[in-house]
Formats: C-alpha cells, sequence, structure tokens
C-alpha cells in the first residue's frame, strides 16, 4: 500500500518562480485594481513617488476593506476563494494576483485594510523570508501602519484597502535612470488600465496622482452610423453565454481628434485590429486574430468584441495574469461569422477612398492594369489642364514636359504613402479647404490659355476634375464671367 509523504516547500525557489510570472508593470497595475473591483469599490487612487529614499507605488481602494482573518487568507500564496461567489464584479481567479502581481515588480509589499473602523496590516518582504527560508510575514503594529506613505487616503475612507510596493529591484538592475524608467513604467500602466477598465468608467473613479484617468472606447460607439455594428451572437458553452458583436470603425483618415483621444491615440490603428476578449466586462487580451484571421491593412478597422463570463475560465485557458486566452476549439466555427463580418466590412471601408478615386470621370491619376498583379500609375495628359498646357507648348518645351511627367510617374512615393498609411496619418496633399475664388481664377486662367477652338469644350470638361467638383453649383455663373464679354 503506497504512503503519502509530505514534502517541505522549497520557499527560495518558490518565490523565484512566482516573481518570474511574467508581468509586466502595468498587468500588474491592473490585477491589483481587479481586487478593488471586486470589493465594490467606487473609487481607487494611485499614487506614486520616486524622488524619495525609499520610492513607493501605492494603489488606494473604498471598497468593503477586510477583517484581520480576510487579511491573513489573502496574503497566502493560493489564498482560500471556496465561500467566494462568482458574480458580475468577480474578477479574482486562482487566489495569487495580489502575490504575484506585486512581488513580480517589487520585493517588498504591504497591505493595509480598513473594516468595521479598524486597520490591519501585514507586509510581504522578500529579505526577511529568503535570509530565513520560511514564509515569514510581518504583522504592523500601530505605530508602523500610522507611518505607512499616503495611508491617511485609507483612514478617510469608512472602509477600504491598501496596497503599497517598495524595493523596485527589477527596474534598479534594469534602468539607467531609476527615476526616468519608474515614471515611465506608472505613465504606462496609466494607458493600460485606462483601456482595460474601459467599460467601468462610469461606475468607478480611477484617479492617478489626483487625475481621473481618460475615457477609452474602442469601438467608437458613440460613433454610431460611421462605426459599422454587425449581428450580435450568443452561443451557449457549458450553460453559459459567450456574447460575440462584430464592429468596423470608421476609415482612419476621418477620425476626429476627439474619436482619436477615445482610441487612445494609437500609433497605427493596424495594431489594434482583431478580438478585444472581455471577462466579466474587464478587457483580457486584444489587438490578435487568434490564429482565426489574417492581420493586414485591409483588415485594420474590424474589432471582434467577445463576452465571456469567469465560469469558463478553464474553457478559454485563462492564464493566472488575465492576460492571455485561447479560443476553444468547439466555438472557433461560430465565432468565424463574426471575425468574416467585421473583416469584410473592414476592407470595403479602407477600399472605399480608393475605388472612389477610380470612379471619377476625370481624374488626375490614371489606374493602368498591367497583369500578372503589376499596376502603374500614371498622370492623366486629357485632363483640361494637363491638355491646355500641351497645346500651348513648342516642340522642345513639350519634350521637357514629358519628362518632367515620367519622372513623377516613375518615382512614386509608394512605400512612404504606404508607412503613412499603416501610421494611420493624414496626408494633406489635397487642399480642401481652398477658397473658392482662388479656384475660380484658376479655372479663368485654364481657360484664357486654351486654343479657341478648345475653350468652350475645356470649360465643359473641368468641372468633372475632383478639385473644381465643389464649384459645380456655380457653374452658369463662372461661365457668364469668362464668356460674356466676348
Amino acid at each position: 500500500m503506497s504512503a503519502l509523504v509530505e514534502k517541505p516547500i522549497p520557499v527560495k525557489a518558490l518565490l523565484l518562480g512566482l516573481r518570474a510570472m511574467g508581468y509586466s508593470f502595468s498587468t500588474a497595475v491592473a490585477d491589483i485594481i481587479d481586487n478593488s473591483i471586486t470589493a465594490e469599490a467606487t473609487e481607487v487612487n494611485v499614487y506614486s513617488n520616486s524622488v524619495i529614499e525609499n520610492p513607493y507605488f501605492c494603489i488606494i481602494d473604498n471598497g468593503y476593506g477586510m477583517t484581520c482573518l480576510e487579511l491573513d487568507n489573502a496574503m497566502l500564496l493560493g489564498s482560500d476563494r471556496t465561500n467566494r461567489k462568482e458574480g458580475r464584479l468577480e474578477l479574482g481567479r486562482f487566489g495569487l494576483g495580489l502575490k504575484s502581481a506585486s512581488l513580480s515588480q517589487c520585493r517588498e509589499f504591504t497591505v493595509a485594510s480598513k473594516k468595521n473602523g479598524v486597520i490591519n496590516a501585514m507586509s510581504f518582504d522578500c529579505d526577511i523570508i529568503e535570509k530565513e527560508n520560511k514564509m515569514l510575514l510581518k504583522q504592523l503594529s500601530e505605530e508602523e501602519v500610522n507611518c505607512l506613505p499616503e495611508i491617511d487616503h485609507l483612514k478617510a475612507y469608512a472602509s477600504g484597502t491598501i496596497v503599497i510596493w517598495r524595493k523596485f529591484d527589477k527596474i534598479e538592475n534594469l534602468a539607467k535612470s531609476f527615476e526616468e524608467s519608474f515614471r515611465s513604467a506608472v505613465a504606462a500602466s496609466k494607458k493600460h488600465v485606462e483601456l482595460v477598465f474601459h467599460r467601468f468608467y462610469d461606475r468607478i473613479n480611477i484617479f492617478y496622482n489626483n487625475r481621473r484617468i481618460e475615457r477609452r472606447d474602442p469601438f467608437l460607439l458613440k460613433s454610431l452610423g460611421r462605426t459599422l455594428v454587425g449581428r450580435t451572437s450568443t452561443i451557449n458553452v457549458k450553460e453559459a453565454n459567450v456574447v460575440v458583436t462584430p464592429y468596423t470603425l470608421p476609415f482612419s483618415n476621418t477620425l476626429t481628434k476627439e474619436e482619436k483621444d477615445l482610441l487612445g491615440n494609437p500609433s497605427s490603428l493596424s495594431e489594434e485590429q482583431g478580438f478585444y476578449l472581455y471577462r466579466n466586462e474587464r478587457l483580457i487580451s486584444w489587438g490578435s486574430w487568434m490564429h482565426m484571421g489574417v492581420r493586414s491593412e485591409f483588415n485594420k478597422l474590424a474589432r471582434i468584441q467577445v463576452d465571456i463570463p469567469s465560469s469558463l475560465d478553464g474553457v478559454w485557458m485563462l492564464d493566472v495574469k488575465k492576460s492571455t486566452a485561447k479560443i476553444p476549439d468547439k466555438i472557433k466555427d461560430r465565432i468565424r461569422i463574426a471575425v468574416e463580418d467585421s473583416m469584410g466590412r473592414s476592407k470595403r471601408v479602407t477600399k472605399f477612398p480608393g475605388v472612389k478615386e477610380q470612379s471619377l470621370e476625370c481624374k488626375i491619376w490614371n489606374r493602368i492594369d498591367m497583369h500578372e498583379g503589376n499596376i502603374r500609375y500614371e498622370i492623366n495628359r486629357g485632363s483640361p489642364v494637363i491638355s491646355t498646357l500641351l497645346s500651348t507648348l513648342g516642340e522642345h518645351e513639350l519634350s521637357l514636359l514629358e519628362i518632367a511627367i515620367s519622372q513623377i510617374e516613375s518615382y512614386l512615393p509608394k512605400y512612404s504613402i504606404l508607412n503613412d498609411n499603416l501610421d494611420s496619418l493624414t496626408i494633406i496633399n489635397k487642399h480642401n479647404d481652398r477658397e473658392e475664388e482662388a479656384l475660380i481664377k484658376e479655372i479663368i486662367d485654364i481657360i484664357a490659355t486654351c486654343r479657341e477652338d478648345r475653350k468652350r469644350k475645356t470649360f465643359e470638361d473641368i468641372f468633372l476634375v475632383e478639385g473644381y467638383q465643389v464649384l459645380f453649383k456655380r457653374k452658369e455663373e463662372i461661365r457668364r464671367r469668362i464668356f460674356d464679354h466676348e
């Protein structure tokens, strides 16, 4: 008969593994805020100070707080969650987040919590644990609690919790300038928190050093009509519902400043395409097609919102950090419908401006299909301005003009234009804001240069050119100004 043998826990090795869980500073911060939301906090304050002798980063909430016994359980590696009820605000999973997230960024963290008017605090210090090779936690005295940074904010709440990080060895070991790297990490965490908790914005006030975080909306829901919404589908998995909604953003060059701000001013929309996976409304993963789509410039406007309940964590293979997941094979085919919908719309929206350009009756550039996948763009020598200029030149001047035009065509900056579009930059070569009188003067000068037998035909053609179509409503007025004096 086999026997059960209890083995001692190698504390140092366990601690090393826990600290190497793979959190970034930003994902670690989000994991702590998860606990604040679970505690039904309505306010979360983040404070940091990198210029003092013992720098700190802390997160304070006004949630329901913890008693001494509850705090003791929370500080366990793999805290007891047997009495936890899964609900809409339950964002924890393994009972490891507080410890693994904190220790991934610092060697010492302290948790002080207020409930029923009493503040209890415990500290987890790697220096002490490694020295004794035992899982020893410090129970703080009232005097020590009063010396904690930002503790007065917790005291002002009826209940709540503060998590304080100190001894940032990883930043110190890698940074050229600790202060600069620390501030950069804090700023990046703010942007991360803004996106991850964007659906909680109207329910929870989150502040960084007394300034509320910005509102974010990766789907631009307030731009409905410009943002296209596909059909929402509900997929039942193990008696729970997965809700999938496809979105297509407006064409990138039409985005307003407010819309860009809501998106977080991404350097490239292309990097943000794909699935937006939410667990209990908390954003888990985004900017990836999870091996179900092809990342491309045409798909850059496609976004798929997927809402899953926490009861399906195992099915989606959600990791401890709550930052990665995998789509179950059993529902891939049903989700693929939403993927194809969003990608198809994105392709049509992205291609439309180019299709519109080539549909003009009188274009500046002609697109020539050379077959076998080769395309050539040529300046339309039959456009009114070019043809008028050609008719006025002598043989030598015509030759020089043809050389100049050929060089423009041969050295089209196609890769620079492609890169600018990928970066969602607005190319402003078109003068959409030019005054109409300036355009009318151009037309008068063009007609004045024409041969007499071509003037009236050129006048009719010029209103087909894209740049002059805005004057079509004034066509008869312009005609009189040009021809009535003849």
